[in-house]
């Protein structure tokens, strides 16, 4: 019984209490660069201001900064082509910027939601102008949206650069109060389904619980029939359920009562 005690307030916490799990969130078909939608929550990255400009890069890889602007994409060298995503500028050097990511029409961002509560998600775009060189690495953009109260309304920087044998990604992030305003809720409507498969995994918890017990009193009344007993001494370990009421009033009352002295505890 103490297993059944168990699972029964492990369900309980997990259907009452919602916990900040991933969940799905697909690119909006008409604006995938700056929307996605999902079963649980709706992003809208025009509630943020855009274009950001001078976003410092905090490796110091050299004299670097730069510009993010999904949902209304720039020109980031002046040459005409005005669907960068995310740029790149030397401004120790003339010429030297460069498309880290760009808005195209047969590619879609790549959209991870980490958490809902706190909110967390990550958004990945692509598409930037190629590193040259031996490797000709395709440049990409990994920008990570944290809503995290401690770093002021909305904090920008480039973090680090990783590398695969295809990609050179740049590392964003994006920290502060106003990434909670870019959730729209549920499917787009108000509140949040941040508990959501905790709450499931409760309640089905809570539905073992309840045909696991109704299965041991059954069986075990059925069991003590047929031995012979009759009336109350039916129920499975009948001293045990005589006792409990007991035994939760002692527990209780020890609980609460660390600093008495043993002898105390004696006379409950």
């Amino acid at each position: 019984m103490t297993l059944l005690v168990c699972c029964l307030a492990v369900a309980i916490a997990l259907a009452i209490c919602p916990v900040g799990e991933a969940v799905d969130c697909i690119p909006d078909a008409a604006d995938p660069y700056c929307k996605c939608s999902g079963s649980d929550v709706t992003l809208d990255l025009s509630k943020l201001s855009f274009p950001m400009h001078q976003i410092p890069d905090t490796q110091e890889y050299g004299t670097y900064e730069y510009t993010f602007s999904p949902c209304s994409t720039v020109d980031c060298n002046g040459g005409g082509d005005s669907s960068g995503v995310a740029c790149q500028e030397n401004v120790g050097s003339s010429g030297g910027e460069v498309f880290v990511a760009r808005k195209v029409s047969d590619r879609q961002p790549a959209w991870s939601v980490a958490s809902l509560n706190p909110l967390e998600f990550t958004v990945t775009y692509c598409d930037g102008d190629l590193t040259g060189g031996v490797e000709d690495l395709e440049r990409c953009a990994i920008v990570t949206f944290k809503d995290d109260g401690s770093h002021g309304d909305l904090d920008a920087s480039m973090e680090k650069e990783t590398s695969t044998d295809t990609q050179l990604s740049y590392n964003f992030m994006l920290q502060g109060k106003d990434i909670s305003k870019v959730r729209a809720g549920a499917g787009g409507g108000g509140g949040g389904g941040s508990g959501t498969a905790a709450g499931v995994v409760g309640l089905v918890l809570i539905s073992v619980f309840i045909v696991a017990a109704l299965t041991y009193f059954i069986v075990g009344m059925a069991v003590n029939y047929n031995r012979g007993t009759r009336g109350c001494e039916m129920v499975p370990n009948a001293t045990f359920w005589q006792d409990l009421p007991l035994l939760i009033k002692d527990g209780f009352l020890f609980t609460i009562s660390p600093c008495y002295k043993r002898e105390s505890y004696q006379k409950f």
